[in-house]
C-alpha cells in the first residue's frame, strides 16, 4: 500500500486524470469546442473568400487601366496628327513621344503595377513601372506587387494615325500592387486574436455555467454522502433546476423510505432482543421446575403425594413449553408463506361453541364468568377451522388471563349483510391508548397487564391478525384503561359464500 506521503503527492496527479470524466469538465470542453469550431470554419470561410475578392478588385482595377490606355493614345494622336505628321509615322517617335508617356502616367496612377504596349506584330512599343518614389510610396502604404492578378486579354485596338496609315496595338498589366498579402496578414493576425479572446470567454463562461449545472450535483452527492455517513434525517433540498429538483425528490422518497424501514428494523431488533430474554425467562422456569423434580425422583425424597403434585406442575410446565414452541413454530410458518389454510364452507357458530367449552373449565378456576352469543340460524361462511379455533383460542385465552376473579368475557358470533363479525369483550384492566396501535405487533405485551405479561409471549395476537388477514379480514381493538377491551374480528363474505 502507498505511504500517506506518496498518496497526498499523488493525489492532485488523480484528480487531474479524472478532470476528462467529470461532467463539469466535459461541459466547458463542449462550450470550447464550440467556440473553436465556429472561429475554424470562419478562419477557412474568410481564407476562400478574401483572396479572390482582392485578386477580382486588382483584375478589375488592371482591366480599367488598359481601357484606359487606349483611350490616352487615341487622344494624343489626335494632338500629333495636328502638330507634327512625322512623329506619327516613326516608330520610334511615336514610342517615345506618345506611347512611353502614356504607359508610365497609367503605371503611376491607374495601373499601379507594369504596363506594357506592344504592336500586334510583336514590336516593342513601350514598357513602365511605377517610378521609384511611386513604388516607395505603395510600400509605405502597404502594398506590393501582386503576381496572382493575371489580367486577361484584350482584342488588339487599331488606331488610324494617318489617311491610310493605321496601327494595331496590344497592352498588358502585370505585377500591380495591393494590399492582399497585408490584409490577409491582419485578418489571420485579427482571427487568432479573436479566438483567443472567444476562447478565454468561452471557457470563464463555460466553467460558471458549469458550477451553476453541477453545483446543485455537487451538493446533492454531499447530502447523499451524509446520509451513507448514517445523518438518516438529512435530505435533498430545492435547486431551482428541474431535473435536479426531480433527482432529489426521488432520493428523498428512497431516503423516506430507507429510514423507515430501519426504523421498524430497529424497533424489530429491539423487540426480538426483549422476546429472546422473556423466552430465555419462560424456559429457565419449567427447566427449572423438571430438573428439580428429576433430582428428587432420583434421590428417593418424595412420597406418593409430593409425587403426584410434582408431576402435575410438571406436566403443566411440559404443556407450556409446547404450547411456546407451537407459537413460534406457526409464525415461522407464516413468516416463510407456506402457513396453509383448508378453506371450507361451514357454520361458523361451531368453532365459537367448541372453543368457548373448552374454555370453561379454566374460566371456572379463574372465577370469570364466560358466555357466548350465537344467532339462531346458521351463519354459513367458507373458513378454515383449525385456524379459526387456532384464532379465538388466541382471543379468548387472553381475555381470560387479564380478567381478574369476578369479571366477564363475552364471546359475541353477528350475522351481517356482507360480513361476519366476532367480537370478544372482556372486563379487564384495559390497554392504554398509547398500546393500542402496538398490540397486534409481535413481541408486544403491553404495559399495563400486571403480573399476567409474565405469563405470554407476545406471540397470539400477531399470529390471530395473520389468521384473519389470511381469510381476507379485517381485526381490530377498542379500550380504555380500567374499562376492557373489544377485540373485533370482520370476515367477509364472498359471492360463493351461503347465508
Amino acid at each position: 500500500m502507498p505511504s500517506p506521503r506518496t498518496d497526498a503527492l499523488l493525489k492532485p496527479l488523480r484528480r487531474v486524470a479524472s478532470l476528462p470524466k467529470r461532467l463539469n469538465a466535459r461541459l466547458v470542453l463542449a462550450l470550447a469546442s464550440v467556440v473553436i469550431v465556429a472561429l475554424l470554419v470562419s478562419g477557412v470561410a474568410l481564407a476562400q473568400i478574401l483572396p479572390g475578392y482582392f485578386v477580382d478588385q486588382a483584375e478589375r482595377r488592371a482591366e480599367t487601366a488598359a481601357i484606359s490606355i487606349g483611350i490616352l493614345v487615341e487622344n494624343q494622336v489626335d494632338v500629333y496628327r495636328e502638330l507634327s505628321e512625322p512623329t506619327l509615322l516613326t516608330a520610334e517617335l511615336r514610342n517615345t513621344r506618345i506611347l512611353q508617356p502614356i504607359a508610365q502616367t497609367v503605371a503611376d496612377r491607374l495601373a499601379l503595377g507594369t504596363v506594357v504596349i506592344t504592336y500586334a506584330d510583336g514590336s516593342p512599343g513601350a514598357r513602365a513601372e511605377p517610378r521609384p518614389e511611386v513604388a516607395a510610396q505603395l510600400r509605405q502604404d502597404g502594398l506590393q506587387p501582386d503576381p496572382e492578378v493575371v489580367l486577361d486579354p484584350l482584342p488588339p485596338h487599331q488606331i488610324q494615325l494617318l489617311q491610310g496609315v493605321s496601327i494595331v496595338l496590344t497592352y498588358e498589366v502585370s505585377d500591380v500592387y495591393t494590399n492582399r498579402v497585408a490584409t490577409l496578414q491582419r485578418v489571420n493576425g485579427t482571427l487568432v486574436g479573436a479566438g483567443m479572446a472567444a476562447l478565454a470567454i468561452s471557457l470563464l463562461v463555460g466553467i460558471v455555467v458549469a458550477r451553476r449545472l453541477t453545483g446543485p450535483l455537487a451538493r446533492l452527492r454531499r447530502v447523499s454522502g451524509r446520509f451513507a455517513g448514517g445523518e438518516l434525517d438529512v435530505r435533498a433540498p430545492e435547486f431551482g433546476i428541474v431535473e435536479v429538483d426531480e433527482l432529489g425528490q426521488q432520493f428523498n422518497v428512497m431516503a423516506d423510505r430507507l429510514s423507515e424501514s430501519l426504523r421498524l428494523l430497529q424497533a424489530d431488533r429491539d423487540r426480538l432482543r426483549e422476546f429472546v430474554a422473556d423466552v430465555s425467562h419462560e424456559l429457565r422456569t419449567p427447566i427449572a421446575a423438571l430438573r428439580t423434580f428429576t433430582e428428587l425422583q432420583r434421590d428417593g425424597e418424595l412420597d406418593g403425594a409430593q409425587r403426584g403434585e410434582f408431576l402435575e406442575r410438571s406436566t403443566q410446565q411440559i404443556n407450556r413449553l409446547e404450547w411456546m414452541s407451537t407459537n413460534l413454530l406457526d409464525l415461522s410458518r407464516i413468516d416463510a408463506g407456506i402457513f396453509p389454510l383448508d378453506m371450507r364452507p361451514g357454520d361458523l357458530r361451531e368453532p365459537v361453541r367448541a372453543v368457548v367449552e373448552a374454555h370453561s373449565e379454566q374460566a371456572d378456576r379463574a372465577g370469570v364468568s364466560l358466555v357466548f352469543e350465537v344467532p339462531a340460524e346458521p351463519v354459513m361462511l367458507r373458513f378454515d377451522r383449525e385456524r379459526i379455533v387456532q384464532l379465538l383460542s388466541n382471543l379468548v385465552g387472553n381475555a381470560l388471563k387479564f380478567t381478574p376473579r369476578g369479571g366477564e368475557v363475552v364471546v359475541e358470533l353477528v350475522d351481517r349483510d356482507g360480513e361476519v363479525v366476532v367480537e370478544v369483550r372482556d372486563s379487564g384492566p384495559g390497554i392504554p391508548e398509547e398500546d393500542l396501535p402496538l398490540v397486534f405487533d409481535r413481541f408486544f405485551r403491553g404495559t399495563n397487564v400486571g403480573e399476567a405479561r409474565a405469563s405470554g409471549s407476545g406471540l397470539g395476537l400477531a399470529i390471530a391478525r395473520s389468521i384473519v388477514e389470511m381469510h381476507g379480514g379485517s381485526i381490530g381493538v377498542s379500550s380504555a384503561v380500567g374499562r376492557g377491551a373489544t377485540f373485533t374480528v370482520r370476515l367477509p363474505r364472498t359471492s360463493d359464500q351461503g347465508q
